[in-house]
C-alpha cells in the first residue's frame, strides 16, 4: 500500500512497556497529552479501530472520523465506516484533500490497527508515559528507520507522572 503526497502519522501515548490501554481506556489521565492530540489532529482526518472510537464515547468534533469494524452494519454517529485498513485509508484520501490538514492522515489507535499499518507510516506522533502499566493493548516496537527527530519534557502537574513528546520520522 503506497499513498503518493499523502503523510501517514501515528498518534498515541504509550508507558514504557508500550501500553496504550487497559480495558478498553487509557491507563492514564494527562491534560496536556490530550490538549496535544488535540493540536495535532483537529482539523484533519483521523482513522481508528471500533473499539477505540467505542472508549472515546463519540466522534472526535472537528475532524472526519474513520472508523474500521469487521462489521459491515455497524454504524455510530458522526463517523464513516470501512471494513478493512486499505478500504478506510483508499476512502479517506478524499477527506484528507478536503481537509484543513491536505497533506496528512492521522492513524490514533488501537493497538491492532498500529500494528498492522506501522509499515506505512511516515511520521511518529508519541507521548512517552514514565509509567509502568499492566495494560492489554500495545503499540508494536517503532521500527530502526524511524529517528528521533523532536522530543519534549514534561512533568504533568496533578499526577506528577512525567512524559515526553517525541516527534519520530521515517
Amino acid at each position: 500500500m503506497t499513498f503518493k503526497n499523502l503523510e501517514i502519522v501515528h498518534v498515541v501515548a504509550m508507558d514504557q512497556q508500550r501500553c496504550i490501554g487497559k480495558g478498553n481506556d487509557l491507563p492514564w489521565h494527562i491534560s496536556a497529552d490530550l490538549k496535544h492530540f488535540k493540536e495535532i489532529t483537529q482539523g484533519g482526518v483521523v482513522v481508528m479501530g471500533r473499539k477505540t472510537l467505542e472508549s472515546m464515547g463519540r466522534a472526535l468534533p472537528k475532524r472526519v472520523n474513520w472508523v474500521i469494524t469487521r462489521d459491515p452494519n455497524w454504524s455510530f454517529e458522526g463517523v464513516k465506516t470501512a471494513t478493512s485498513i486499505e478500504q478506510a485509508l483508499t476512502l479517506a484520501i478524499a477527506d484528507v484533500q478536503a481537509s484543513e490538514k491536505p497533506e496528512t492522515l492521522f492513524i490514533i489507535g488501537g493497538g491492532e490497527i498500529f500494528t498492522q499499518t506501522i509499515a506505512i507510516a511516515d511520521r511518529l506522533e508519541l507521548t512517552h508515559i514514565e509509567l509502568n502499566v499492566q495494560g492489554d493493548a500495545h503499540y508494536p516496537e517503532i521500527p530502526n528507520e524511524f529517528k528521533k527527530i523532536a522530543s519534549e519534557q514534561h512533568i504533568d502537574d496533578k499526577t506528577g507522572i512525567a512524559f515526553e513528546f517525541a516527534t519520530y520520522q521515517k
